[in-house]
């Protein structure tokens, strides 16, 4: 019998993971499908992109992955590229809030367990809240349950049980991460703490971010103690006896994120690239899909799109339904201005970079010490990188400050109707606002750069987006079953989880390969 062939549409992490695990899968009795992996890019990685910089290898999309779950460290580990892991070698953030006297620039509180407080006495000495916000989060201690139940409201949260005491159980309908945080910390903490860091990941606002789907670290918490604070403290893993330091939390590879795409790309033996065609269409006109493209139509057993939610929905004319659900979920743009600067310009970073909230209105929402963060970053500066003549190098033999600054919400669209050189003087003008990087205004500071922009990139979780998640899938199960999504748009951001994801999309094709006949089309 001739092997089934299964078409993965879209590039991305996601789809690249499904198309290696086809075709090297965990179970070695596991029948190996032909696969074919179309792209509309002329590249593969989607927001994976590496490039040079300065004479170096410089991400212009996600520079770095988290550490603290299996996926991605599993696939280095098979990979074999784990050797080549390394580490930000330094840590820490800042933010930027309204001060007294306009934008200022204050560390984040210590403790803090997926970008949420887990303790009082940090937030005592951090300028961020005021003595109102202060008192408000140590309320956190004293505040029950039926609070937090009450100011979610019926909508939003459950309580699973008729004792009133210290015993009930929280369960989480479609409240949102700023809910949660409000209830039990205040809405200081909220917009100057957890909105910065949690609203950064996604371009999103942490009041429209599901929190079943963006931070379940907070409703685990919940179920432990009446105190979020308390709960997250209960959710720490117990250092490890004779380890220096904590873990670190994230990783990359010397020569950039790329090289995680470079090495998946050589263990796809036997692939079949078709790299800028884009899918028109997806077919069933009879007991095989039928994948449209500009060029050629393509007979398949099985589908994934790994392509984000928008293009999925206009290439299913089979499948109506799920079309109109993914069509409902939203995305933001974003950019990244990559600068290069005289190291004696501006002061030596003493963190990882700093992040901006939302109530001074600047266009820049981060940015990164990147050459700080990852030194192997850093160049010469001598370049004609970017859209500036290249400067004259360093400053006596010591390399440039590569920064990286982001631009972008849900709800900020602004830097879209920008040139790349009206950007770039808007994000030196906020920079430059503050103290460690005045001297962004010398004209000679910045010696090279570059915009990357990333148009409609990042899915938008807003509450009740599981819900939605599983009618897609139902929908594409009643109407075009063998076709599957896949990717950062349902069940998780960030390179981990789309990896996860990958790796689930391959095995439900490789089930419902092996679940009996094709089924025709109705």
């Amino acid at each position: 019998m001739a092997p089934k062939r299964v078409v993965v549409v879209g590039g991305g992490i996601s789809g690249l993971t499904a198309a290696y695990r086809l075709l090297h899968p965990a179970d070695a009795g596991t029948a190996v499908p032909r696969v074919v992996l179309i792209d509309s890019a002329e590249r593969l990685g989607g927001k994976i992109h590496t490039t040079p910089f300065e004479g170096v290898p410089v991400d212009e999309g996600a520079d770095a992955f988290l550490l603290r779950v299996p996926w991605a460290i599993e696939l280095c580990d098979e990979l074999g590229i784990s050797a080549e892991r390394i580490s930000p070698s330094i840590g820490g953030a800042s933010v930027v809030h309204a001060g007294p006297d306009g934008p200022q620039l204050t560390s984040l509180p210590d403790g803090l367990v997926g970008g949420v407080p887990t303790r009082l006495g940090p937030l005592l000495r951090s300028p961020l809240l005021g003595p109102a916000g202060t008192l408000r989060a140590a309320a956190d201690y004293v505040l029950p349950r039926r609070f937090t139940a009450r100011r979610l409201g019926p909508d939003g949260i459950d309580v699973v049980t008729s004792d009133p005491g210290e015993n009930a159980r929280l369960r989480l309908k479609s409240a949102s991460v700023g809910d949660i945080v409000r209830s039990r910390l205040g809405a200081a903490v909220s917009s100057q703490v957890v909105d910065p860091l949690l609203g950064s990941i996604s371009a999103g606002d942490t009041n429209r971010l599901d929190a079943a789907m963006s931070a379940p670290i907070l409703i685990e918490a919940l179920g432990r103690s009446r105190s979020l604070m308390r709960g997250l403290r209960r959710m720490q893993p117990a250092p490890v006896p004779g380890a220096d330091g904590p873990a670190p939390i994230f990783g990359s590879f010397e020569g950039g994120m790329g090289r995680l795409v470079e090495a998946l790309l050589q263990r796809l033996d036997g692939c079949i690239l078709r790299l800028g065609h884009s899918v028109e269409a997806i077919r069933r006109p009879g007991t095989r899909f039928a994948v449209h493209t500009g060029s050629e139509v393509l007979a398949a057993d099985a589908v994934i799109i790994a392509a984000p939610a928008h293009a999925a929905a206009e290439v299913l004319p089979g499948a109506p339904n799920a079309a109109a659900a993914l069509a409902r979920i939203g995305y933001a743009s974003v950019a990244v201005t990559t600068l290069s600067v005289r190291p004696d310009a501006i002061e030596a970073p003493a963190e990882a970079g700093f992040l901006v909230t939302r109530d001074i209105g600047w266009l820049t929402t981060a940015c990164s010490y990147g050459s700080a963060k990852w030194p192997n970053w850093s160049g010469g500066g001598n370049s004609d990188v970017g859209n500036c003549d290249a400067g004259n190098g360093g400053n006596e033999g010591i390399p440039n400050t590569i920064l990286r600054v982001s631009v972008g919400r849900d709800d900020d669209d602004r830097h879209t109707r920008l040139s790349d050189s009206e950007l770039l003087e808007t994000v030196v003008g906020e920079l430059s606002g503050l103290a460690p990087l005045r001297g962004l205004r010398d004209p000679a500071a910045i010696t090279s750069w570059r915009v990357s922009r990333w148009e409609r990139s990042l899915p938008q979780y807003v509450p009740g987006h599981g819900h939605l998640v599983e009618r897609i899938e139902s929908a594409l199960a009643r109407e075009l079953p063998g076709v599957f999504v896949t990717g950062a748009a349902y069940r998780g951001l960030g390179i981990p989880a789309c990896i996860r994801q990958g790796n689930e999309a391959a095995a439900a094709v490789v089930q419902h390969l092996g679940s009996g006949p094709p089924i025709t089309s109705p």
